[in-house]
């Protein structure tokens, strides 16, 4: 049968262990003095050696020729395949008081062959409470011939009754030289052939984990008879290249959301993993960051800094964090939905919506003001011909706002609560998937941003921020309603406020205060927003704010 990399090149002595000098120091000298403590506390991230020095120690107390002090391999400590003087328990399945009952019922035994009986707990930190205090008094008052070698990547979590009855070792993660060192020696004993640059790509990849990384390498083994290359690491990780992200990144800073939803339908075809895409893109907005701040720290721990060079003069460090917060927010949303794809996708849209203005040159950026001055400042009523946005007139307006009364009136007039839980579940449900349809993306970005407060089987009422926005929301009517319909299939005649006046109808509802009578709606929308709608919603884009 086929033995795993991981398990056949396990170290078998202290001096094959990588990555823990000070560890292996310490326990040495502890060996050579005969100064074995009753209990250990192993704790680091995984593949960092805890088990395997563990099991080493082991061996090395009850071996009885040590050479240079390591085990010898020959004695019947060091041959017993089944040693029944080494007990290995998993906490994660074994976690209850009974098998810790079992454990302290046993402990008295005398070791068969060696001096010493070592019970090794891994994953210690899953114990239950009860199992905790039933192992405490353990190691309270141990039998002198008994060892106790906890290991755990949460120490956080152990009572610090048993913290203080360990010696406690803290593992730390191997580097990045130190794997690739290991991986050569391994790939030439097994006659891979792999390029060094994918060496380095497995050891970044591993995050400090040997085991990940030596198993990472058995699996790309398996994956081409061909020269391993970086390409096919990011093949079997679910990963991408770092030029790959370079140019996610400059499609971003560009805008072109079309061709970043191309390539993320490209990934999704190869399988790529897109919780693990989101963590590489924050690795590489960070790296960039650096660059801007620190460029020869950087040199010393990253390759191509050329590149991040060109990408770090088009954006600002405040636009690069705002990046690295949506998709911080959006990895951990990943987490509890089946359609990872999606989420992705919506980071996506969300990141390019906020960097609008932010890639601007400062000459862009202040030619874009002038231009929102000509397109907002209206005097005497004229409206300017140049101006972008069409502001209705007064006379419009008034029939907007008779509008908005009627639609509130007729709305709290046959208000239904479970209703309003209802539709308010379904739209954040649905609209979620038009975010990414040209057609109704703006629209669907406007009525998230809201809160849906109020609904009747006819009405709704959303609720705003400031009364910028509600008003925004109320001159384009015709197109969220569209929306709202596509997204649910259901008809619903809207309306916006924002939260200062909401407080004040829910006083006057609440308290009874005045009467809120249904009314059949003689206005009619097409006649009021027919010429504004699509440039109101352009400039919704600018300002908003996904929740």
């Amino acid at each position: 049968m086929y033995q795993a990399l991981y398990r056949k090149y396990r170290p078998k002595t202290l001096e094959e262990i990588c990555g823990q000098k000070t560890i292996v120091r310490i326990l040495k000298n502890t060996i050579k003095n005969d100064q074995i403590n009753h209990a250990y506390l192993f704790t680091g991230p995984r593949g960092t050696g805890k088990t395997s020095i563990a099991k080493i120690l082991a061996k090395i107390v009850n071996c009885e020729n040590l050479e240079n002090l390591e085990p010898c391999g020959k004695c019947a400590n060091c041959t017993q395949t089944n040693n029944s003087d080494i007990i290995e328990i998993d906490a994660a399945s074994n976690n209850g008081v009974d098998e810790i009952r079992e454990l302290r019922n046993k402990v008295n035994l005398v070791p068969s062959y060696g001096k010493y009986k070592i019970y090794i707990i891994d994953e210690v930190h899953m114990l239950t409470v009860g199992a905790f205090n039933a192992l405490l008094k353990t190691l309270e008052e141990p039998p002198a011939h008994v060892i106790f070698i906890l290991a755990t990547t949460d120490p956080q979590k152990i009572p610090e009754t048993i913290l203080s009855r360990c010696q406690r070792f803290d593992f730390k993660k191997i580097t990045n030289e130190e794997i690739v060192e290991n991986l050569e020696r391994i790939s030439k004993k097994e006659k891979i052939d792999i390029e060094k640059d994918a060496l380095y790509e497995i050891a970044r990849l591993s995050d400090g984990g040997m085991r990940d990384s030596i198993g990472m390498l058995d699996q790309v083994k398996s994956y081409t008879d061909e020269k391993i290359t970086v390409e096919d690491i990011h093949d079997i990780n679910g990963t991408i290249t770092e030029k790959d992200l370079e140019d996610l990144e400059e499609a971003i800073i560009e805008q072109k959301l079309e061709k970043i939803l191309e390539k993320t339908d490209l990934y999704n075809e190869k399988g790529k993993n897109f919780t693990k895409l989101i963590e590489e893109m924050i690795n590489f907005i960070r790296n960039i960051i650096l660059y801007k701040k620190i460029p020869k720290y950087l040199e010393k721990i990253h390759k191509n800094v050329e590149n991040l060079e060109k990408i770090s003069k088009k954006i600002e460090i405040n636009e690069l964090l705002r990046q690295i917060e949506i998709l911080n927010k959006y990895s951990f949303e990943m987490k509890t939905t089946n359609n990872s794809k999606l989420m992705f996708e919506l980071a996506m849209i969300q990141i390019v919506n906020t960097e609008e203005n932010a890639i601007l040159s400062k000459q862009e950026q202040n030619s874009a003001k002038e231009k929102e001055k000509e397109n907002t400042i209206i005097k005497n009523d004229e409206v300017k011909e140049e101006s972008k946005i069409i502001v209705p007139p007064k006379e419009k307006n008034e029939k907007l706002e008779k509008l908005k009364e009627i639609r509130i009136n007729n709305t709290l007039s046959k208000f239904n609560k479970k209703e309003t839980i209802r539709v308010k579940k379904e739209i954040e449900k649905s609209l979620h998937e038009l975010l990414i349809n040209q057609l109704y993306s703006k629209a669907a970005a406007m009525i998230i941003d809201g809160e849906l407060k109020a609904a009747s089987e006819t009405n709704l009422i959303f609720v705003y921020d400031n009364s910028r926005i509600s008003n925004l929301f109320n001159e384009s009517l015709i197109k969220l309603e569209n929306t709202i319909e596509e997204a649910i299939n259901t008809k619903y005649n809207l309306i916006a406020v924002d939260k200062e006046e909401w407080e004040k109808i829910k006083e006057e509802f609440n308290n009874k205060k005045r009467e809120f009578k249904y009314q059949e709606e003689q206005i009619k929308l097409e006649e009021i927003l027919k010429d504004n709608e699509q440039d109101i919603l352009k400039m919704f884009e600018d300002i908003i704010e996904y929740k």
